[in-house]
């Protein structure tokens, strides 16, 4: 078979005009938010930089060189895991060999109350299993790499099951879905336009072939941490978002409780050094102050810690934000696969091939646990501010207990509040140290594993409870705020955030789900204006 057999035919052009154009290869860099966008896009054209095929055609005549010179590699001439220690498949482009890897791997499962994994995620796992690839060190044609992301750029979405992963031998099973369907499996099944279809079926309406695949890039295509990454990388920029909201509505909490401002002041947070926490008391001091001084001088000279201590609280959050960025960008733009090849480039050396562990995902792993932990003391602090508003006491003027307009004949945010007590305890239940979880797998041949997957799902899964909470935080702030200009509570109606300007005040009691889901999907997906 020759690199031009790779697939069946050539990839046909994509069927839309071009919209966002994102290039893959070692000298382009995606950042959380760049696959974020490119996910949930369309109209995506995915091409491969000159580098990339440059390079991704020297691993390719280095795996071709070390066939030919005898060389062990495995995967190649071994078999999977454990069975390394017994021949592969014997014919010399292991298609055999691809077909056997991909179907023992098409396992998973869902639990009864849970679809397959979200559009977005596998697409985003797919655009980072391309970037890694692209790195030039996979022994993949080029020409299949290409066919492999057309299927992104056609908004063909593989269904892939969301439990299977232990994020140690890269995400087996969920990458080997995705490749199954890019082969055309006949039972694999595909999201295309709204509707589900068999992989054969999607392939005959788009007039793509199916790819024909090698040992080595079967191997290529599911050994790697894509699929973890995927969750961690769309966390990582829901985050950023959501703890820009934290602080802004903060700021929003100390303007319309007239707090006192020195718990803000620039040089007491530069004084401790801290980054994040420098950070974090510059964008609440921003908002607190958006519309002129704010400050209460009859106020008690400290204010509670949910408002004094909420700069070192988002500002240590911000931190592992920071921390879980690196790793998880280190990875998405990393070579994430094994073995892994070194092409001969100028003719100085031998090609070379290292077997070690580059798909193992316990970096990613222990970005997820951190960030999960930030989101969940996010959350901690929002639902102790939550409190605030809705207690009667000094700190909020004797406000109406739980901000009813007429308390007793109406309940104002009670319903509300206890939504957000409930999200805290899941939140807190969900935020264990999934990085440390090892339990050895695999015929004790992954003996050692990340539970990169376990970790990244709960982090992105945190993220939507911290919108909702946030959200709840809001709708309590600005039922404070009509109250007040109703007469209902003491205080000025400090002016509300743009984005809560179309607030209507709740005078007799109505449900608020439809209202907490809207306003967390906003907070959660829009970036706040500085």
């Amino acid at each position: 078979m020759t690199p031009e057999d790779t697939t069946l035919s050539a990839p046909s052009p994509p069927p839309a005009e071009t919209g966002q154009v994102l290039s893959l290869g070692p000298d382009a860099f995606l950042a959380c938010e760049t696959v974020e966008r490119a996910a949930a896009g369309r109209n995506l054209r995915l091409p491969l930089t000159e580098t990339a095929r440059r390079r991704m055609h020297l691993s390719w005549d280095a795996l071709r060189c070390l066939q030919a010179g005898g060389t062990p590699i495995y995967g190649t001439t071994t078999g999977f895991g454990p069975f390394v220690v017994y021949p592969g498949a014997g014919d010399r482009e292991g298609v055999c060999q691809a077909d056997s890897l991909l179907a023992h791997l098409g396992a998973g499962w869902n639990p009864p109350d849970r679809p397959d994994t979200p559009i977005d995620i596998v697409r985003a796992a797919m655009i980072i299993r391309g970037q890694n690839l692209a790195q030039g060190h996979s022994a993949i044609h080029p020409r299949t790499l290409e066919a492999y992301l057309r299927w992104a750029e056609w908004d063909l979405t593989p269904c892939v099951p969301w439990t299977g992963s232990v994020g140690a031998s890269g995400d087996l099973i969920p990458l080997a879905h995705i490749a199954r369907a890019v082969a055309g499996a006949e039972d694999a099944l595909v999201r295309y336009r709204g509707r589900t279809l068999s992989a054969r079926e999607a392939l005959r309406e788009t007039e793509l072939a199916p790819v024909r695949l090698t040992g080595r890039e079967a191997l290529a295509l599911t050994n790697g941490t894509s699929f973890l990454t995927a969750f961690a990388a769309i966390g990582v920029a829901r985050s950023e978002r959501l703890l820009r909201r934290a602080e802004e509505i903060t700021g929003w909490l100390y303007r319309l409780l007239e707090a006192r401002a020195d718990a803000l002041a620039a040089p007491l947070h530069i004084a401790r050094g801290q980054e994040g926490q420098i950070l974090s008391a510059r964008h609440i001091r921003t908002e607190a102050g958006r519309y002129g001084a704010w400050e209460n001088a009859e106020r008690p000279l400290q204010e509670v810690y949910s408002l004094r201590c909420a700069p070192q609280i988002l500002g240590a959050c911000r931190e592992n934000l920071t921390f879980a960025r690196r790793l998880v960008e280190t990875e998405i733009n990393g070579v994430s696969d094994n073995p892994i090849f070194f092409g001969d480039a100028d003719g100085s050396g031998a090609p070379q091939v290292f077997h070690g562990g580059n798909f193992h995902g316990q970096q990613v792993a222990f970005a997820a646990d951190a960030l999960n932990a930030a989101l969940t003391q996010a959350a901690v602090l929002a639902e102790r501010q939550i409190d605030l508003l809705v207690t009667p006491s000094t700190v909020n003027g004797n406000a109406p207990l739980l901000l009813a307009w007429d308390p007793g004949s109406t309940s104002g945010m009670a319903g509300a509040q206890i939504t957000a007590t409930a999200l805290v305890a899941e939140m807190r239940a969900a935020a264990q140290a999934h990085a440390t979880m090892s339990l050895p797998t695999n015929g004790r041949n992954q003996d050692v594993v990340s539970m990169g997957a376990l970790a990244a799902q709960r982090c992105y899964e945190q993220t939507d409870r911290l919108s909702a909470v946030l959200s709840i935080l809001s709708l309590c702030a600005a039922q404070l705020t009509f109250l007040r200009s109703e007469d209902k509570a003491a205080g000025p109606p400090a002016p509300l955030p743009r984005w809560m300007t179309d607030f209507e005040g709740i005078r007799h009691d109505r449900p608020l789900q439809a209202a907490i889901a809207r306003l967390a999907a906003f907070l959660r997906d829009n970036v706040p204006d500085d």
